[in-house]
């Protein structure tokens, strides 16, 4: 073999060794490079490059003036660049057209994180699970019951009434007579009183003590005393008797007692005195005792005030009106009487204001309407009467009507009284009437309920009942609240 053509032939074959282990190298970095790029999403491929056996005989190069030029080092290195992209490319395609190719596993999470998102889970659900909860039972469970007492409210009428005992009725006077007839029994009573009154008049003139005492004569012979004979105590308080007593032989007699200095230490209590003016050998054998405390007082002089005069003839007038009713007392209690004096009551007396009398007499002599009629009828009327001004919603209560009574004329000849009756009665709203509508309740907090009720006029008092009681909100619903209305207390 000619020598130029060996050496043209290992030029080649050192060249192809540098290409190849540029190309190696190359291509280690290249597979670095995917493989961080393609981080587990497909298994990476190796590609081995084999080279080609040398031929045991190559054939005749031409000459050294007729080779071309080798690429240089830039040419080598966009060829190495187009490799890579043809590999690139062969792996893209090896991939979409490969479909038993493994998908992407994602890295397992850790038992902690999952321990984590599993509490997680727990937790929403039983958030749930409370707030349905909390709903059915608020919406199917919640009451509120309002329990009301209305307030009473007055309304009066009037009207005459004709109390007679039976008797036949004219049609010409019923049709002019606009009086309410009512069967009755109608007395005339008559009475004389007399009576002894004090006086309460009383003018002071001082002081005084006043009590008795007990002189007592245990000698053989009568003692006689002249008014004003001193007494005397152990503690030398003077006291003198009011009169002059004989006092038997072996006896006693009582006395009255009186003091020329008046003082409240002379009210004394039970002692024994001693009487100055007898013999020394008499004293012990002639004393006095008094059996109850003195009294120490103000003296006065008593007389009759007009107002004494005024309130015996109205004592008086008590006591014919009291002698009047017990004649009446076995009326039944149904049966309502009425008493009315006719005409002015006479008085007897000759004393008058001023008069220095300790007490004074009045006679009287009076004559009394006694009128008796069912209770029943009159209540019936004013019921009736009522009833025209009670409104539909409302209700008059029972018991509830209140009566008075004034005599405006009697008819001795006819046997006839006429009556004003002035009547009253409390209404308040029926149990059934749904004053206040329900939808305008729901959803409210207590204050709010409070401000509510507060604008009605009809109520009196009110509670309000939540159920359960932890909560102070009136439920979503109308159906769920009642509305209660008591009776009007008494």
């Amino acid at each position: 073999m000619p020598r130029t053509k060996k050496i043209t032939e290992e030029k080649k074959s050192s060249k192809k060794e540098k290409v190849s282990k540029k190309n190696a190298s190359t291509l280690k970095k290249s597979r670095k490079r995917e493989s961080l790029s393609v981080s587990r999403k497909v298994k990476p491929v190796v590609i081995d490059i084999i080279e080609d056996e040398e031929e045991t005989a190559f054939p005749d190069l031409p000459p050294l003036e007729q080779i071309p030029d080798l690429p240089e080092e830039e040419n080598l290195v966009t060829e190495i660049d187009q490799q890579k992209k043809f590999f690139r490319e062969l792996v893209s395609e090896i991939k979409t057209n490969n479909p038993k190719q493994p998908a992407k596993k994602e890295a397992p999470l850790s038992e902690g994180k999952n321990l984590v998102l599993y509490r997680r889970l727990v937790w929403r659900f039983l958030l749930i699970l409370i707030i349905a909860a909390a709903a059915i039972f608020y919406f199917s469970f919640t009451k509120l019951t309002i329990a009301i007492s209305p307030k009473g409210e007055v309304i009066s009428d009037n009207l005459l009434v004709k109390v007679e005992k039976g008797s036949e009725e004219n049609e010409e006077e019923v049709e002019t007579d606009f009086r309410e007839v009512v069967e009755g029994e109608i007395k005339e009573l008559t009475f004389n009183e007399e009576k002894v009154f004090m006086s309460s008049g009383e003018e002071y003139i001082g002081e005084e003590i006043v009590g008795q005492v007990t002189i007592v004569n245990t000698t053989a012979k009568n003692q006689a005393l002249v008014a004003t004979t001193r007494i005397l105590t152990q503690d030398n308080k003077l006291f003198r008797i009011k009169e002059a007593v004989n006092v038997p032989a072996g006896g006693e007699v009582e006395v009255d007692i009186y003091t020329e200095k008046p003082a409240p230490e002379f009210a004394i209590n039970p002692t024994t005195f001693t009487i100055p003016g007898l013999w020394v050998g008499l004293q012990d054998k002639i004393y006095a005792k008094n059996k109850e405390a003195f009294i120490y007082r103000q003296k006065a002089n008593k007389y009759v005030k007009a107002a004494d005069i005024e309130k015996a003839i109205n004592e008086l007038q008590s006591i014919i009106l009291a002698k009047a009713k017990a004649e009446t007392s076995r009326a039944s209690k149904d049966t309502e009487t009425l008493y009315e004096f006719l005409g002015s009551t006479d008085f007897d007396y000759d004393v008058k204001a001023g008069d220095d009398l300790e007490s004074f007499t009045i006679k009287a002599s009076s004559s009394l309407l006694v009128v008796s009629f069912s209770k029943n009828d009159i209540y019936n009327l004013a019921g009736a009467r009522l009833g025209l001004l009670i409104p539909d919603d409302k209700r008059l209560i029972e018991d509830g009507i209140n009566f008075s009574y004034k005599f405006e004329n009697y008819d001795k000849e006819k046997n006839e009284i006429t009556l004003k009756l002035d009547f009253n009665g409390t209404m308040i709203l029926k149990s059934n009437t749904n004053f206040i509508d329900k939808k305008q309740l729901t959803s409210l907090t207590r204050e709010q309920l409070e401000n509510y009720l507060e604008n009605f006029q009809e109520i009196k008092e009110y509670e309000l009942d939540f159920f359960p009681d932890f909560i102070n909100r009136s439920p979503k619903l109308p159906e769920r609240i009642k509305i209660e209305i008591k009776g009007l207390e008494k």
